[in-house]
């Protein structure tokens, strides 16, 4: 619109500013009823049971393989100490 169609009928921009007020608050509305909706589908998914689960799985399986390896760690190393500790061949 130009300034004198504005001035001459400013009924008309007055109706053009609350139709396009109306409009954005429909989209706004319209937005957050499907936030809404995608919130609340996400709240009753099982995924975050789901990641939950496998987390634990997960962390026991690594405590699990870390205690094995501890183990065998420590089982080398008294093999290393046996193995390679020098033995005396010299007649005491």
């Amino acid at each position: 619109m130009t300034k004198t169609i504005s001035f001459r009928r400013p009924e008309i921009f007055v109706h053009d500013a609350k139709r396009l007020k109306n409009f954005w608050e429909k989209i706004i509305e319209k937005n957050t009823q499907q936030q809404q909706g995608e919130d609340s589908r996400l709240s009753r998914s099982a995924l975050k049971k789901l990641r939950r689960e496998w987390t634990q799985r997960l962390e026991g399986r690594i405590k699990m393989l870390q205690k094995s390896c501890g183990e065998q760690e420590g089982q080398m190393s008294l093999l290393s100490i046996e193995t390679f500790q020098p033995i005396d061949k010299t007649a005491a």
